[in-house]
């Protein structure tokens, strides 16, 4: 992998600075669109939970790149690393709603780790807490689901302003066989009006 291309993709977008960069208990609201702000939700807005490796493929216009991260996600926090093809940390973030730690040897300086944040609520937060944050400043949240087969089921998330979709997230889930429970197998967040998109696998142990 080459990691130029990793920072050129995500400058505008997710991922993390070009010397280090570390933010703690002061969040900047995401401007969704221009005119949209966004202020975070707290970690206990989580819709179930998350502690695994997951392989991440991501496009930044003709761009393409592939990594690792680990992330953690549940009612107390979010963490993520982001490790490179040998295994080492190149980037982490921490948020628990009093601190957003992020850093990072890749990214560029003035990048706002609230992005990364948001981004991820928008895949995972609670609908019913995410929709009316959103309504406020303008913007609306569609969630919808379709069965597959063998128990799988698939969720889409359409956020929209004006009848103008801004982004998309699908999200593929599967029964546990010994548990029953369903198991989110993979994420895949598209942002039409920025021009970026990612998905994250889980990987099989």
């Amino acid at each position: 992998m080459k990691f130029k291309l990793l920072a050129a993709i995500f400058v505008f977008t997710l991922f993390f600075s070009c010397t280090t960069t570390k933010i703690e208990s002061k969040f900047s609201p995401v401007f969704v669109t221009n005119s949209s702000k966004y202020e975070l939700l707290p970690p206990t807005a989580m819709s179930g939970s998350i502690e695994e490796l997951q392989r991440m493929e991501a496009f930044f216009g003709k761009n393409h790149i592939e990594a690792d991260i680990y992330v953690i996600a549940n009612e107390d926090q979010l963490s993520m690393i982001l490790m490179s093809e040998f295994g080492t940390t190149v980037a982490s973030l921490f948020y628990d709603d009093e601190n957003l730690d992020f850093e990072s040897t890749l990214f560029p300086k003035k990048f706002k780790p609230e992005y990364i944040v948001a981004d991820f609520q928008f895949c995972l937060y609670d609908e019913e807490i995410l929709k009316p944050r959103l309504e406020e400043i303008g913007l609306e949240l569609k969630v919808s689901s379709e069965a597959g087969k063998d128990g799988t089921f698939t969720e889409t998330r359409i956020l929209s302003q004006k009848y103008k979709i801004i982004s998309k997230v699908t999200k593929k889930f599967e029964k546990n066989s010994e548990t029953g429970a369903d198991e989110l197998k993979s994420i895949k967040y598209e942002n039409f009006l920025r021009g970026y998109s990612y998905e994250l696998t889980g990987v099989s142990e």
